[in-house]
């Protein structure tokens, strides 16, 4: 397989949902998983992956204390 590119990780970013934050996520780690924690590549994808954390974290319901 081909070194991964920064535009491979945004491929996979893009249609980022909550609903899916998490398996996108998944599928992030494994595509840059084998690079060096250095690699240029990995530090876009580090970033990208803490995003989807927190997307994933968020909902659709609104806030639960307000009832």
């Amino acid at each position: 397989m081909a070194k991964p590119t920064i535009s491979d990780v945004d491929a996979l970013w893009g249609p980022a949902t909550p609903q899916f934050a998490f398996q996108i996520a998944d599928r992030i780690a494994t595509l840059v998983g084998d690079l060096a924690p250095d690699d240029p590549v990995r530090v876009h994808a580090d970033a990208r992956l803490a995003g989807l954390h927190d997307l994933g974290l968020g909902t659709t319901k609104g806030d639960s204390t307000s009832h």
